[in-house]
């Protein structure tokens, strides 16, 4: 067994906590006291513990992450990011996985008390979910910071970084209006996320610059997995009139979008034309060229942890506004927003 520092007050004949004191630099220590317990230290080779000593200060340099689905490559992407900022500073990155469920997520934040965490950044599932904003608001009042990434929760006073998603969105569909289509459907996101709405917001913005109707019966509701982007691609492509282009609201639905294609055989770019949100590596190695609204994912996660790392040093300091970051999206054109001019007016 090693040497504690139960042993070390033993050898000292003071007690444990006055050992704890000397380790961590305490002034309510006698000089006398304190040259003793260092004696024993010295004389036993005892290394104090670094979680020890961390959780006696309250500092253990533990950060909580909640992410929806560490399953999606976009979220993996931000964690990345996430660790290289963290890395710089010695920072351990506690996941916590709400699988977009809004109780899991309140239970986590509630566990998360009893891990003495310095700062938690947070994709929320419900940006209108009241229990969500009251416990952030908790964490923060104690003292422990909260970024927000990606998504925001409504009339919450938050640091966040997120993305110019109603642009992205209103480029891709401008694209497809420039190339000619006119029936354009777009899978939407959650209502309840702002990534859904701004890019739904997008969507009905590209439309109204060039003067074309919303038509709803090209509007489905998506919830950023692939099952439900399946099945309302299905209903678009059955329809009397169906689409000649869709606009898919994240990576996920644009999978779904494509399964739906190469299981119907549908060739896309010619047979349907498909724009997604965020890229898709995998798909250039199996040579699907889809084209797409880009950001930078893993800076995205590397500005949320730097963000909360200044927030953190300046704990206790009078600043209450909260800091926002958008980073910037660009269209990636591979070719799948063609059509074939074959198929006549669209």
């Amino acid at each position: 067994m090693g040497i504690n520092i139960y042993d070390v007050a033993q050898n000292a004949k003071v007690s444990s906590a006055t050992v704890s004191r000397v380790i961590n630099g305490s002034p309510h220590v006698r000089e006398e006291t304190k040259a003793k317990v260092m004696q024993s230290i010295k004389a036993l080779g005892y290394t104090p513990s670094a979680l020890a000593r961390n959780l006696s200060t309250g500092d253990t340099h533990n950060i909580g992450f909640l992410v929806p689905d560490i399953e999606n490559p976009f979220f993996s992407m931000i964690l990345s990011g996430i660790s290289k900022a963290a890395d710089e500073y010695g920072y351990n990155i506690f996941i916590f996985n709400t699988a977009d469920d809004a109780g899991k997520e309140c239970r986590f934040l509630e566990a998360a008390r009893a891990e003495r965490l310095r700062g938690l950044l947070v994709i929320p599932v419900d940006s209108r979910n009241e229990t969500t904003y009251k416990q952030l608001r908790s964490f923060v009042q104690d003292g422990v910071p909260v970024v927000l990434v990606d998504r925001d929760l409504r009339d919450g006073r938050f640091d966040g970084v997120y993305s110019e998603d109603f642009f992205g969105s209103m480029q891709a569909v401008s694209c497809f209006l420039e190339e000619g289509h006119r029936r354009i459907a777009i899978i939407n996101g959650p209502e309840n996320s702002r990534p859904g709405n701004e890019r739904w917001r997008g969507y009905k913005e590209a439309l109204s610059k060039w003067e074309i109707p919303l038509q709803m019966q090209y509007v489905k509701q998506g919830d950023f997995h692939q099952e439900r982007a399946y099945d309302a691609m299905a209903e678009l492509m059955c329809m009397e009139h169906p689409p000649t282009a869709v606009f898919s609201s994240n990576n996920l639905t644009s999978l779904g979008c494509i399964r739906y294609a190469l299981e119907h055989g549908l060739s896309i770019g010619e047979d349907i034309s498909l724009i997604g949100f965020d890229d898709i590596e995998l798909l250039q190695a199996v040579g699907i060229q889809l084209s797409v609204v880009d950001r930078d994912t893993s800076q995205m996660g590397w500005k949320a942890m730097k963000l909360l790392i200044r927030r953190m040093h300046k704990a206790g300091e009078d600043d209450t506004a909260a800091s926002e970051i958008y980073m910037p999206t660009k269209l990636i054109l591979r070719g799948s927003e063609k059509w074939r001019r074959s198929h006549g007016t669209v």
